[in-house]
This record gives C-alpha cells, sequence and structure tokens, in this order.
C-alpha cells in the first residue's frame, strides 16, 4: 500500500503516530490495488495506529537492487575479506515459497574464484567475522533466466527466480601474493595479536617452522625442539631469502602458509630438489625490532644512523649492494623521523647528502636506476647546486630497468608505530579499504519468506516480519485501525 509505506518512511524507531490514509494512496505505485479484507467498505480513507519499534537500514551493495542486504547480527571488528581470500560460511538460500534450495552448515570458498551464485562473493566482500545478514538476490545475480536444475537434494531453481538467502561469515583466512614480483603465495592460518609487532629490518624474530615438498615430504624443522623457537636476525643472510620475505609480511603471533615456485628457490641456503616448489608453515612467535626512531633523543637517532652508515660501507666494499642500499635507507629513515625540516641544520644536511649518494650508487650497482633517480633527485632538495647529482640526475633511465620490481629494496623499511605508542585508534589498517560497501536503499517494501538457519529444521522457521506490496505478502489490515507492532522496516526484515 502507497500510503503505509509513505507512513512508515516518516517515522522514527520507537515513534507513535495514528496516520489517516485517503483512498486515492490505498493502492501500491503501479496502480493495484492493496490487499484490504472484504468487510472494509471500497474507496474508503483508512485509519492506521502504527508504532514503530525498530528501523533496520538495508544496504544496496552494488546501487542496483540487484543484492540488497539486511544484517541481523554485527560481526567482529572492522576486518572483511577481500580478493583471494578463503572464506567459511553457513547459508540457507530459498524461493519466495521458502523451499529451500541450498542449505550448508558450513562450507569455504575462494573469493575469487566465487561459489553457488555471483551474490555471495559481493556480499561477503561486506560482512565482518560473525556477521549473519539476510540477502534478497535478483535473477541477474542467481541463476539468471536459465535458472538451476535440482543437484542431489537441492530443488531446482526455476528460470528468473528470485533468491532469499540467510547468510553468516563464520571466518576467513587471508590469501595474497607477496614478495620479489608477488610470486610467493601466502595463506594466514592464523592472525596476529592486535597489539603484536610487525617485523622490519634487522628484527630479531623467534619462528617454529616446517618446510614440506610438493609431495609432503618434511625437509625444514625448525624452533619446535624443546619449545624453544628458532631465532635469527632479518637480512643478515642467517636464513634464505624467501623465509626473510615471508616474516616481513608477518605480525606477531601469526601463523602463515607459504607457498613459494622453484624460481626462487635459487638460494644455497634451501636445498630442495630441482623444479620444485615448496611449501614453508610458519608460526612468528616473537619479535624484537630495533629502537624506533621517535623513543630516541636526537644525539641517539644521529649514532644510530652513522652506525647504520658504517654498516652500509662494510657491505659496499663486500659488493653485497642490496643490503648496503637498506642501511643507507634505514639511517636515513631514522634521521627524518627524528628531524623536522626546520631542524635540520648543516650537519644533518651533509649527513642526508650522505646517505642519498651511496644509497643511489648501490641502485646503480643493482640496475635499479629509478631509485638512484629518486636518490640523487633527493641530493638535489639538500644541495641543488651539486653538479654530480644534476648529470646524474639527468641521465635517461634503460629501458629494462622500468620493469624491475623494487620491492626488494625496501622490504621490512615501511614507517610503522613504535609498540611504546600503540594505539588502537592510531593504526590505520589497509583492510578497512574494501570493495565499495552499497548503500542505503530507499525503495519499497519487499517480501521476504521466512529463512531457517542451517542448524534449525525447515519446521522451525524463524518468524517473517511485516511485508509489503509483493503479490504473495499477506493481508496487512485485519480492520480500519491497525497497530503494528512487530518492528517494521523501511523494507524487508524477515529474522530478528
Amino acid at each position: 500500500m502507497q500510503g503505509f509505506s509513505m507512513a512508515i518512511s516518516s517515522m522514527k524507531a520507537g515513534e507513535k503516530a495514528v496516520f489517516t490514509i485517503p483512498q486515492e494512496l490505498v493502492g501500491t505505485k503501479s496502480g493495484c490495488p492493496a490487499s484490504i479484507p472484504g468487510n472494509i467498505p471500497p474507496n474508503q480513507a483508512l485509519r492506521f495506529d502504527i508504532e514503530l519499534i525498530s528501523l533496520v537500514t538495508i544496504t544496496d551493495i552494488l546501487d542496483d537492487e540487484g543484492i540488497l542486504k539486511k544484517t541481523i547480527k554485527h560481526g567482529m571488528g572492522n576486518d572483511k575479506p577481500r580478493d583471494l581470500d578463503e572464506v567459511l560460511v553457513n547459508f540457507n538460500a530459498c524461493l519466495e515459497d521458502g523451499v529451500s534450495v541450498s542449505m550448508s552448515e558450513g562450507v569455504e570458498f575462494n573469493l575469487a574464484e566465487g561459489f553457488f551464485c555471483p551474490a555471495f562473493a559481493r556480499a561477503v566482500e561486506t560482512m565482518t567475522e560473525g556477521e549473519e545478514a539476510v540477502l534478497i538476490v535478483r535473477p541477474e545475480y542467481g541463476f539468471g533466466e536459465q535458472g538451476r536444475p535440482s543437484i542431489g537434494n537441492e530443488a531446482a531453481v526455476p528460470p528468473g527466480a528470485t533468491l532469499y538467502v540467510y547468510l553468516q561469515l563464520m571466518s576467513w583466512k587471508t590469501v595474497s601474493h607477496i614478495g620479489e614480483n608477488r610470486t610467493i603465495l601466502k595463506k594466514t592460518l592464523r592472525r596476529g595479536n592486535s597489539e603484536g609487532q610487525h617485523t622490519q629490518n634487522q628484527a630479531v624474530v623467534g619462528v617454529r617452522l616446517i618446510g614440506k615438498l610438493q609431495d609432503g615430504a618434511v625437509f625444514d624443522h625448525r624452533g619446535h625442539e624443546r619449545d624453544e623457537p628458532f631465532e635469527f636476525m632479518v637480512d643478515e643472510e642467517q636464513v634464505s631469502d624467501v623465509l626473510e620475505e615471508a616474516v616481513l609480511t608477518m605480525r606477531e603471533g601469526e601463523v602463515a602458509l607459504f607457498t613459494i615456485p622453484p624460481q626462487r628457490l635459487q638460494d644455497q641456503l634451501v636445498v630442495v630438489p630441482t623444479g620444485s616448489s615448496v611449501t614453508y608453515e610458519i608460526d612468528l612467535v616473537s619479535v624484537v625490532n630495533d629502537k624506533h626512531p621517535w623513543l630516541m633523543s636526537r644525539a641517539e637517532s644521529i649514532k644510530a644512523a652513522a652506525d647504520k652508515e658504517k654498516e652500509g660501507d662494510k657491505l659496499f666494499s663486500s659488493r653485497k649492494f642490496l643490503r648496503a642500499y637498506r642501511r643507507y635507507y634505514k639511517a636515513r629513515q631514522i634521521i627524518l623521523s627524528c628531524f623536522r625540516r626546520t631542524q635540520i641544520d648543516g650537519k644533518i644536511k651533509q649527513m642526508l647528502i650522505s646517505f642519498a649518494f651511496k644509497a643511489a650508487e648501490c641502485a646503480t650497482q643493482l640496475g635499479h636506476y629509478e631509485q638512484a633517480y629518486q636518490r640523487y633527485h633527493e641530493v638535489l632538495k639538500y644541495d641543488p647546486g651539486n653538479v654530480k647529482a644534476q648529470q646524474m640526475a639527468g641521465q635517461a633511465f634503460p629501458e629494462a630497468s622500468l620493469e624491475i620490481d623494487t620491492a626488494a629494496m625496501h622490504r621490512g623499511l615501511e614507517p610503522f608505530w613504535p609498540k611504546d605508542m600503540y594505539d588502537g585508534y592510531m593504526q590505520l589498517g589497509l583492510s578497512d579499504m574494501r570493495l565499495k560497501q552499497g548503500h542505503k536503499y530507499h525503495g519499497r517494501n519487499i517480501f521476504v519468506p521466512p529463512i531457517p538457519r542451517p542448524e534449525t529444521s525447515a519446521g522451525q522457521a524463524l518468524p517473517a516480519a511485516p511485508t509489503g506490496h509483493s503479490p504473495a505478502t499477506p493481508t496487512l489490515a485485519q480492520n480500519a485501525s491497525v497497530t503494528a507492532r512487530k518492528g517494521l522496516a523501511s523494507c524487508f526484515g524477515c529474522i530478528s
């Protein structure tokens, strides 16, 4: 009923009001008469006493009314799955008559591959762990005009059918590509401690790890003896590059599985059959990073930066240009973290110029000309008249250098919050930057059949809330004065 919908949409939760609906608004927007009991004379104005118990916001996930979502139980935190993540869900998908066409108390699938129908992956990307929701899925995000035949004990989906889905996101495993050229596949099996430290360059880490070949044979097993984790310092050539790349993506307390392709195993510290890919399961037990620059005095920061420069000089002399570059870059970070631009005097400026020149030379030796170009321009920022920097910065890039992945040069050197200054609100997680989360739905009332949760039997369906003007909608008014006391929402609300 058009007038009834207009009345509800004008109310706030907890409000009580009396509405008189004129006869011209008794019908639907399409002009069809509303379902009115036969004992009410036609062409009459109707009076409604309404109490709006609650008002639920409906999300139009793709802003086209193709997937409407009502959250019936909020999940934990703000993180949501995305991209390649593997999710575990409970669901029950029904037709308009309440017949279940597919149900599961726990099914795992990859978001990139999808499951059941296109709407599932789209909806799950908007959910947090533990969240429960009801979806209305239009045919274009379900099984389209062709429908789906019956499969085993599951009923067929008729052509052009709208689906009504109870969906619960139980948990998920984060899956991503990491490392140089993003060739290592990482699957997070257990998330790290919310206040645990991220691994930084030159951190001392304690791990428990198991390395396996493709056939399941164990070739590496460290940190499990006598409950003592295996300790090493990152970027000190104590373990293979792939292990360092792995732990640099982890947070203290995290457990992850890494799949490493053959081309990344050309390392004297990893002895496996030629052409084999391997997996490493790593439990990051502890992380001890260098003292954060924010916690240093100016004198401490100057000494720490000078020490890093000396380490870089020794590595450069040994032709270990990548590790030397990281030391010079880290020295630069220490100074820039402790000194504001207005505090950079002649001595500090000369230190920064020295770091930049040496880092640029390392980058040139590595063939990473773009990074060399950036470091020479940094020299010119502090010394615009520097002739050597002007000459080097003016050179053209060799074309081959433009395709080089430079992520390895700065791994473990990203800015981070010091543990002593940690506060949850300060940590701006990329996990909050997700797929478009949809828009509030402002459309008509929508019919939803009772949908049992997967653990309930068909005879224990949860009650349906009052519904709108679908042809299958039950009668809204049994007499001229109606009190709405079941939590009428601006759209649908079948599970409370």
